[in-house]
């Protein structure tokens, strides 16, 4: 996790004394050297009067806020600047050429001091109370040299490249509307009440997807100034002079002239302010239509970072005024913001209790909901959810969104293709057989042909009918502890959940072993006494007529509880299954596509290749698509006697989304991410396990992990781990449980998760542990 800043203040006799230190080496004696305290809010900004020479300003950064690189590329930025002729603080340098000092202070933090030229002659542009109440004697051309002069310093970033902001904190979409914003979170401000926090949170989750979609092309996205407010510009004969480049660093270029004139939307004459700032911008560099459609966008979002700061410092005469005076305005947009966004269902505002009672009157009460108090929500981003009333929930539950909730290249890829072209696979197209090219290539031989479907249910249902037609037999083999779906077919073979279908005559379920639950047999006796139950069941259903058509089950075993099985018991059941003439089916919903991080697909773990692998849930990461993947030859002997046709199954709009799945994955290294952040989950839950009796087995592997919740003397404890997972709900984490006495802990997050979210994860577990353990 990141390492939170040591901001503790220091005095001004301290902050003199560091300033007092540096001197010597700018070549000043100490002795010689007058101070005059000018401002201190972020920074001592202080003038120097030396005897010989003209003033100087001195500027000792903010103790522990920045480290040496971030200040060393503002300084850099200003000497660029400077050089070309624009009008900025000339940077004195060191008699050895550094562009600062870093001196420690007192609580052994690194606090850089750097010498400026003192500017005399200038007056501020004007000031932001000027701005708000309408009082400003500006006039058009004042923007229109500021907009040009805000053009000079882009045009340098275009030229310095990404290099120019390097390390320094980014004003992009999670730097601005992300769940820790720059400047501080503006829903933590108390002024704020529920309503007008919802507002805000629904307002920033739109604008934090729509800048992601823009992109961080060169052309619109690069260092900058980040804080052009009026009183950061000076005005002289020789022109308009930018200072305090204390928040520069990377971001979108027309953030700074949403920034210049965020203050004087109030004004009366804000509309000409406008035109003439892009009129001298666009005369120095030009400023593309395309651009400008985030216009609004920035605005809540420079808004909203405003009572990020204010939140920050509440209490203090800045944030109140903030409170008063710039809170209204950003509420307002956030309002317009949230007004022009697309009419969605889902924005009719109802209450957690309204919209319960609509759902069991709609939809009845059998359909099932988490928590003792369901969670209504409203949003969803990467690993974070939103509620109804604002509260955001990390994600540790959902596989589903496979690659991030609302993930912006996916949500495009479908968005893009819906607009062009979507029927159903009778007619070529090439979305469907390019998806499907890129999807067999994950796979090893013979595992080279597929059918689409819409949902695992429907690809478990499609493997099993294959499946009887090429073996001319009935019985299914299934764990005595699973879930592979909600067709009649499948419902029969359901050990897992209550169905009134029953147990189907033709099948006959097995036992998983676990080497948590060994039962004091060695792992090659319990491998020995698995199979042996398999053999039976085998038997069973040849002395009754059935025969063997297949065995069906998940590599992960994760309803059945993440069991950590044997070395050599899944090949010893696909052995057996295919002596008896039978066909082995892979549930790959759960363990495929890389979650556990060591395979692409969970059946790889084992060292075996099945008949027909089915997938679902993650393959379209929210959009409904499913496949079954087999060999040529099974495709052709089914294909060969049925017409198989599926309405929406392998779509252009449903090929596209999975492609841009599969493309996310690659480009980003999930799988890699999924296998590095597996490790240390591992070791960390091991670590929080240890501490608690009511902590059992670690379970899973990759981003698939959990833990048994166990009584006092290791017997499941369902209420436990009941608790365990509402308290971490209520702590703002979302988990879930497994297993045939509903204790085992199930966790298996976006694969986008990172691994600041993973130890939020983690953390609320072991407090959960720690509350449940001591309450039990």
């Amino acid at each position: 996790m990141e390492t939170t800043l040591d901001l503790r203040s220091i005095t001004a006799q301290e902050a003199e004394q560091l300033v007092t230190g540096a001197l010597d080496s700018y070549g000043i004696p100490a002795e010689e050297a007058v101070f005059e305290l000018i401002k201190h809010r972020e920074n001592f900004v202080y003038r120097l009067a030396v005897p010989g020479r003209t003033d100087l300003a001195v500027r000792l950064h903010r103790p522990g806020l920045r480290n040496d690189a971030e200040i060393h590329a503002e300084m850099a930025f200003l000497d660029a600047a400077g050089a070309r002729g624009i009008m900025v603080p000339q940077v004195l340098p060191t008699v050895d050429g550094r562009l600062f000092v870093s001196l420690l202070d007192g609580f052994g933090r690194s606090c850089q001091i750097d010498l400026q030229e003192w500017i005399t002659g200038s007056t501020t542009l004007g000031s932001i109370d000027e701005g708000l109440f309408g009082t400003s004697t500006l006039g058009p051309e004042d923007f229109r040299n500021l907009g040009s002069t805000i053009a000079r310093l882009h045009v340098l970033a275009e030229e310095l490249g990404p290099e120019a902001g390097t390390g320094r904190g980014a004003w992009d979409a999670e730097g601005l509307t992300g769940a820790a914003p720059l400047w501080g979170d503006p829903l933590a401000a108390s002024v704020l009440d529920d309503s007008q926090r919802a507002l805000l949170r629904k307002a920033l989750d739109r604008a934090g997807r729509i800048l992601k979609d823009h992109g961080k092309a060169p052309d619109r996205y690069g260092a900058i100034h980040a804080d052009f407010t009026p009183e950061n510009v000076l005005t002289s004969p020789a022109g308009l002079r930018v200072i305090d480049f204390d928040d520069f660093g990377p971001g979108y270029f027309l953030f700074d002239l949403v920034t210049a004139l965020f203050f004087f939307q109030p004004h009366p004459a804000y509309p000409a302010y406008r035109e003439a700032l892009f009129q001298g911008y666009g005369s120095v560099r030009e400023l593309p239509p395309e651009h400008l459609e985030l216009w609004d966008t920035l605005r809540l979002a420079r808004g909203a970072s405003y009572l990020g700061w204010a939140a920050a410092r509440e209490g203090q005469d800045d944030a109140l005024f903030i409170f008063e005076n710039v809170l209204p305005l950003v509420l307002r947009l956030a309002a317009d913001y949230a007004k022009d966004s697309p009419t969605l269902i889902s924005e009719t505002v109802s209450t957690t209790d309204e919209l319960l009672a609509r759902r069991f009157a709609t939809v009845g009460r059998h359909s099932p909901l988490f928590y003792a108090q369901p969670i209504a929500l409203a949003s969803a981003e990467g690993v974070w959810l939103t509620d109804t009333e604002g509260r955001r929930y990390l994600d540790g539950y959902n596989n589903v969104p496979h690659v991030g909730h609302c993930n912006p290249r996916v949500v495009a890829a479908a968005c893009a293709q819906a607009k062009v072209l979507n029927l159903h696979s009778r007619y070529l197209n090439e979305p469907m057989v390019a998806y499907a090219e890129k999807l067999l290539s994950c796979f090893p031989a013979p595992l080279d042909k597929m059918f689409f479907t819409n949902s695992g249910s429907e690809s478990n249902e499609l493997a099993l009918r294959i499946a009887r037609q090429h073996t001319g037999a009935r019985g299914v083999l299934v764990s005595d502890f699973s879930y592979h779906g909600n067709t009649s077919a499948l419902a029969e073979l359901t050990t897992g959940l209550v169905t009134r279908e029953g147990l189907g005559e033709h099948v006959r379920p097995i036992r998983i072993p676990d080497l948590e639950h060994a039962g004091g047999l060695t792992e090659d006796e319990l491998t020995a006494a698995a199979l042996a139950g398999v053999d039976a069941a085998i038997a069973s259903l040849k002395a009754a007529g059935i025969g063997l058509s297949a065995v069906l089950f998940d590599p992960l075993f994760s309803t059945e509880g993440l069991n950590r099985v044997p070395r050599g018991y899944v090949a010893g059941l696909a052995d057996r299954v295919h002596a008896a003439g039978g066909l082995v089916i892979a549930d790959e919903v759960q363990s495929g596509f890389g979650r556990t991080g060591d395979a692409m697909w969970g059946f790889e773990l084992h060292g075996i290749v099945p008949d027909l692998a089915t997938l679902g849930k993650p393959m379209g990461n929210g959009h409904p698509l499913g496949a079954v993947v087999t060999t040529t030859a099974l495709l052709d002997e089914f294909g060969s006697h049925n017409m198989y046709f599926n309405t929406f199954a392998g779509n252009p709009v449903s090929a596209a989304t999975g492609l841009a799945v599969l493309q996310e994955m690659e480009d980003r290294s999930l799988r890699a991410n999924a296998r590095g952040l597996g490790v240390g989950i591992q070791l960390r839950l091991r670590e929080i396990a240890a501490e608690s009796p009511a902590a059992g087995a670690v379970k899973g592997r990759g981003l698939f992990f959990g833990v048994e919740i166990v009584r006092p003397d290791g017997g499941p404890w369902a209420e436990g781990a009941k608790a365990v997972i509402e308290h971490m709900k209520a702590n703002g984490v979302l988990v879930s449980r497994i297993g045939p006495d509903d204790n085992v802990l199930k966790m298996r997050p976006p694969m986008v998760i990172g691994r600041e979210e993973t130890e939020l994860l983690l953390e609320a577990f072991g407090a959960a542990l720690l509350h449940v353990g001591s309450a039990g």
